[in-house]
């Protein structure tokens, strides 16, 4: 099948919803053809020469007016969304670019494109069920996989009894840091216990000592080996309608290097556990689970061999027939207008 991409390269969370997914259809005999739209016009003729267009996130006027010129030339449009805009909360660094009465734009945009599209799609089930009561067109859910490489990322732990604690997060979760009151924590695992180092990948801790370390920013390439240095991973979300929207790729993350990983029960962690290799931790727990899982190296080896196992069966390839099921369902219901 020939699949036309539009994504915006700017936008990391393409990674997985575009680039990871539709480079492995490619590899499976499908022809992908690439609109990498950023500030350059849409390559239409490339695009209504294919079966079926995937269009990642967009939703301005120019997208709306391309996607109802590709219906007029019978090819089938797939649109895809992965983040709650019309949940963007004030505090959030993310609130000037997508929140108040420019978000509220951005919401009629994406409606726009849902009455276009022939299949919406979402790694959420928070955002499917919204998707689905705006009766626009026909929602599935198809989760964030991650690359193949992922569960061959060698792992490297602390030497001796030292125990890595490790968030990697975008700077949103600046909210989540604060919210919860992990600042104060953080720093006194790292007072009250020689044996804990903390690494801050992405978000800036602004912890005291020299065994706290700030990284700003690790390629996708190099995640899967860089995540495999820490001996505890974390995903802190506070309990904000955004996050309740997000996927649960984090901890999928962690858990492809074989980390134990500790998790709010918020969103897409609240039915995952030990059997994916992590535990649930309550707002005011934080400290507790914490030091609990450092002190307990038996339990660490346990639910690492849990989480390896979970990781390798979330890899793109032990999954990619959503997908190919995905492009069959977009052409059908085109070929129905």
């Amino acid at each position: 099948m020939r699949i036309g991409v539009l994504r915006d390269e700017g936008i990391v969370n393409s990674l997985y919803r575009a680039v990871i997914p539709m480079e492995t259809l490619a590899a499976r005999g499908h022809d992908v053809r690439w609109d990498g739209k950023t500030t350059r016009a849409f390559n239409v003729r490339m695009l209504e020469s294919c079966d079926v267009v995937y269009v990642h996130r967009f939703w301005d006027p120019d997208g709306q007016k391309l996607v109802r010129h590709l219906r007029s030339q019978g090819v089938a449009v797939w649109w895809d969304n992965d983040d709650d805009i019309s949940a963007v909360p004030r505090e959030s660094v993310m609130y000037k670019k997508s929140g108040g009465v420019r978000g509220a734009a951005i919401v009629a945009g994406m409606k726009r494109m849902m009455g276009l599209a022939d299949l919406v799609t979402t790694p959420s089930e928070v955002l499917a069920e919204r998707y689905r009561a705006y009766d626009l067109a026909p929602v599935r859910v198809i989760e964030n996989y991650l690359p193949d490489h992922f569960p061959n990322a060698a792992a490297r732990r602390s030497a001796g009894d030292t125990v890595t604690i490790g968030w990697t997060a975008g700077l949103e979760h600046g909210l989540d840091l604060e919210k919860l009151g992990l600042r104060p924590v953080l720093q006194r695992l790292l007072d009250v216990d020689e044996r804990v180092r903390v690494v801050g990948t992405g978000l800036q801790l602004d912890l005291r000592g020299d065994r706290y370390r700030h990284i700003r920013g690790v390629q996708l390439s190099e995640l899967a080996a860089h995540n495999a240095t820490y001996d505890i991973g974390i995903a802190p979300l506070a309990d904000i309608a955004m996050n309740r929207a997000r996927s649960d790729i984090k901890v999928k993350e962690y858990a492809a290097g074989g980390v134990p990983w500790l998790a709010s029960p918020v969103g897409p962690y609240r039915d995952l556990g030990e059997k994916q290799g992590g535990r649930l931790v309550p707002d005011d727990r934080w400290a507790e689970e914490l030091t609990r899982l450092v002190d307990d190296a038996r339990a660490r080896r346990k639910l690492a061999k849990r989480a390896g196992k979970w990781g390798k069966s979330s890899t793109i390839s032990e999954n990619v027939s959503v997908w190919e099921d995905g492009l069959r369902t977009a052409v059908s219901l085109a070929g129905r207008r």
